[in-house]
């Protein structure tokens, strides 16, 4: 019976009982209209679109019902993954759909109640189609006109054309240990912790995958950029650190604000990881990508944009696959999301994702990026090893542009507030860009939780160890290890044993050393050193030292390059030694070094070494008439060293002086002065000066340079191990084959990165990376010096009688991710004889380790 029909039944009832129902009747009229108006009310669904391995949110998925007439209705997630839609009456079936590029299709059944919650996890589609397109010549990609407008378009729309600008940024960073197997379940750790873990799996959602969150920060920063000189600085004006293995939250507080999160798609090539992805939307854009045009008249908040999907032509280079939106009325990037083909040639980095909206600058035609989200997966190559996600969220507001700002706001590149580390629970609920969501909250409840545990503290003390060279126990730090034991031919096996204090003892007094024994020779080497730390900002610190050990005369000056490597330092203590020129020394030695300005550093040192050496040596001096069998020296250096663009960091809990970076791979330039006296108890008086210039300049698709231009001038007349012996960066040269007391060296690498390699099918796979290596010397001995040269031998003059020494290489490196192998040849001087009259070996091949992305 219809309502109508049943209205009309009950009051035409006669008497007393049309009375009673009629109120009968409304109180089921009330009851009905209820119903009525409920259903005719639509079922309103909003949720979250998640990676279902990450946790990271996919925007602009589409998400949608099916109905009878076998349309669709639907709508897109926004940049956070949530969504909104109503529910038509005329469904065809009682479930929901979400789909989006590269995840396999999610569905489940629509709720019966009329506001309710219903959040995707999506898997990852593994396989993909590679389809052959078969075009006409005259064909033309309709995508080819967007792209060509964008280009022409970016004087308009790049915020680099903007005058100045500046916004208040909100970021949040989380980093989980993923890929949780079995057997690491059974783990100590794991087993303690596994609970929470289903706890937040469930919050996450049941397709999720298990995680363990090691790390979350929060941080508010003011940024300001200034295009016209380029500066830029950024004020954090507060910081909420939560992780394990933190020692220090001001420290960590510099190294997650904004200035570490920017990224310009409209420039040529986007720095990431160290290393430079082509942009989708370079200048060269049809030389490096595939484009299509899914649709024209795409619409993300209101605004209508075409829809690009994008892809690398070669898969193996550093680039991106994704979709991007452009505006139709300004062929503005609106927005983008896109990730670094799996294919390309990188170590250790299984997944790299951006996604970043744009947002219109008030009054100008410029873009900025109102938010950017970036994941990254790490060493999750292999089902059986965990490996990491590291999840970036940054969002900008109250942007202003076009400014004029007084220089002095430039003074410092990063700023701490006083109340940087404040904490404050209703600051962040005023301040974060968007609410936390109960799996946040969980996250860190598990962190507290997770690092208080006492294995857990051990495997980070472990992880500290490996990163930073020493093991940290109470208030001493024992290391570096790398030094620990090595083996040479003078000393046979060496064990060596070294320690520093830390600030768990002072975070001023520094006290260290080592003790080391040969088993061959027989002999303690040591050194013992006290320093102190005047101050912080700008660094100020002064030290003490005595060293009694084996030096190198091959490997003894011109090390501008190697000097702070301790894996190289470590390593030239092996092999043999007693072919370059060994001696025993002693040297006591005190430096004060200060922060003359952020990017300026300068260092006096006075030295007093003795030289007593462990092969046939002797030197006449003319000007005494005096024959020396062993010398002793005393030097006063000072040093100067300009690093444009470097940023200091704050940190009370490490006792180094502590720098990020030189900027855009600026030049770091280094004078250095030597005066060698005797009025301090030396042998000789001299002079040396020395400049070097070094960088790793960027280069494209050509991959990254790398080189060391080092000058040297020493005016005086001296025995030859204080001149330069060349060997320490020239792999064909033997050692203390030549000798200088005026010169200038360039070494230089190219990293081509996967140039070459990426075209050739075989090398393709391997993952393998091409170098090339150029080093070139021009010296000369002054007559004074060369006539100095005795030692017994017949040819006297060892200089390189202007005749430049000639190196060339070519390698492959990333061989198993960490060897690389340079096949080098020696072009020049290739018929210097030896003492014994033997001419030099022209072929070298050096191998060596390196960790390189």
């Amino acid at each position: 019976m219809q309502v109508k029909e049943l209205t009309f039944f009950l009051f035409h009832f006669p008497g007393k009982k049309q009375q009673l129902c009629s109120i009968i009747l409304a109180l089921m009229v009330t009851v009905l209209g209820i119903n009525v108006v409920y259903a005719q009310q639509s079922i309103v669904i909003t949720g979250k679109i998640t990676d279902g391995q990450t946790g990271e949110a996919i925007p602009y998925a589409t998400i949608f019902v099916k109905l009878k007439n076998g349309t669709i209705k639907g709508t897109a997630s926004d940049f956070d993954g949530l969504y909104h839609l109503a529910i038509p009456h005329d469904i065809a079936n009682d479930s929901i759909y979400t789909a989006y590029v590269s995840y396999l299709p999610g569905k489940k059944l629509l709720p019966k109640t009329p506001h309710t919650i219903v959040d995707f996890q999506l898997a990852v589609n593994g396989r993909t189609l590679n389809g052959v397109t078969i075009s006409p010549k005259t064909y033309v990609n309709p995508a080819w006109e967007i792209m060509d407008n964008l280009v022409k378009n970016k004087p308009v729309n790049d915020q680099k054309y903007l005058k100045s600008y500046q916004y208040q940024s909100y970021n949040r960073i989380e980093i989980s240990v993923t890929n949780i197997s079995e057997k690491m379940k059974k783990n100590k750790v794991i087993k303690q912790v596994l609970p929470l873990m289903e706890n937040l799996q469930k919050i996450a959602g049941e397709e999720g995958t298990p995680i363990l969150p090691i790390f979350m920060s929060e941080t508010v920063s003011d940024y300001k950029y200034t295009t016209s000189p380029e500066r830029k600085t950024e004020n954090v004006l507060r910081t909420k650190v939560s992780g394990v293995g933190i020692e220090d939250e001001t420290l960590i507080s510099q190294l997650v604000g904004s200035t570490f999160l920017q990224y310009n798609f409209y420039s040529n090539f986007l720095k990431l990881a160290n290393k430079d992805f082509i942009s989708p939307t370079s200048d060269n854009w049809k030389t490096h990508y595939n484009y299509e045009l899914i649709d024209a008249y795409d619409k993300i908040n209101g605004r209508e944009c075409y829809k690009i999907e994008f892809k690398p032509k070669r898969s193996h280079d550093l680039a991106f696959e994704g979709v991007m939106w452009i505006t139709r009325d300004s062929y503005a990037l609106f927005q983008i999301d896109c990730k670094v083909s799996k294919d390309a040639n990188l170590n250790f980095l299984n997944k790299i994702r951006i996604q970043q909206a744009m947002v219109k600058a008030e009054g100008t035609t410029a873009w900025l990026p109102g938010q950017t989200r970036i994941v990254v997966n790490v060493g999750t190559t292999q089902k059986k090893l965990s490996g990491f996600i590291a999840k970036f969220y940054l969002s900008n507001k109250n942007i202003e542009v076009n400014k004029n700002y007084p220089a002095s706001d430039f003074k410092e590149s990063l700023v701490m507030s006083k109340d940087v580390n404040k904490k404050d629970d209703q600051y962040w609920v005023k301040n974060r860009a968007d609410s936390l969501t109960a799996a946040d909250k969980a996250v860190y409840k598990m962190i507290d939780t997770v690092k208080n545990l006492p294995l857990v503290k051990t495997y980070a003390d472990i992880a500290g160890m490996l990163i930073n060279g020493y093991y940290k126990v109470g208030k001493l730090s024992f290391g570096p290890y790398p030094y620990t034991y090595s083996y040479n031919d003078l000393e046979g096996n060496v064990l060596r044993i070294g320690a520093t204090t830390n600030t768990n003892f002072s975070d001023k007094l520094i006290l260290s050393g080592f003790l080391s024994y040969g088993f061959r020779d027989e002999r303690f080497k040591y050194k013992a050193a006290v320093d102190y730390i005047f101050s912080r900002k700008p660094w100020v610190q002064a030290g003490v030292s005595f060293q009694h050990d084996i030096g190198q005369t091959g490997y003894q000056f011109e090390n501008f390059i190697n000097k702070t490597n301790n894996v190289f330092m470590a390593s030239i203590r092996n092999g043999r030694v007693i072919r370059r020129g060994p001696f025993t020394q002693n040297i006591s030695q005190a430096y004060i070094q200060t922060d003359i300005t952020p990017t300026i550093r300068g260092k006096l040192t006075l030295a007093h070494r003795t030289f007593d050496p462990l092969f046939n040596f002797h030197y006449h001096d003319q000007a005494d008439q005096r024959t020396y069998n062993r010398y002793e020296v005393s030097e006063i250096t000072s040093e100067v060293q300009w690093t444009p663009g470097r940023r200091l960091l704050e940190s009370s809990k490490i006792n180094k002086r502590l720098i990020i970076g030189n900027g855009n791979s600026n030049p770091i330039l280094t004078f250095r002065y030597i005066r060698g006296t005797k009025a301090l108890y030396g042998d000789f008086d001299y002079n040396k000066f020395y400049f070097n210039i070094s960088q790793r300049p960027r280069m494209g698709i050509l991959g990254i340079g790398d080189y060391s231009l080092t000058a040297g001038y020493i005016p005086s007349a001296i025995p030859y191990p204080l001149l330069e012996n060349h060997r320490y960066s020239f792999n064909t040269m033997r050692f203390m084959e030549f000798t200088s007391d005026r010169f200038i060296s360039l070494n230089y690498t190219q990293h081509m990165e996967g140039l070459i390699t990426n075209s050739i099918p075989l090398l393709k796979s391997l993952n393998v990376r091409t170098v090339a290596v150029l080093n070139i010397l021009q010296g000369s001995l002054s007559d004074k010096n060369n006539e100095s040269f005795l030692r017994g031998r017949t040819n006297l003059n060892r200089s390189l009688n202007n005749v430049p020494y000639v190196e060339i290489g070519y390698g492959v490196e990333n061989i198993f991710k960490i060897i690389r192998i340079d096949f080098l040849h020696r072009l020049t001087q290739k018929e210097h004889l030896s003492e014994p009259g033997l001419e030099p070996s022209n072929f070298a091949i050096r191998t060596t380790l390196q960790f390189r992305l």
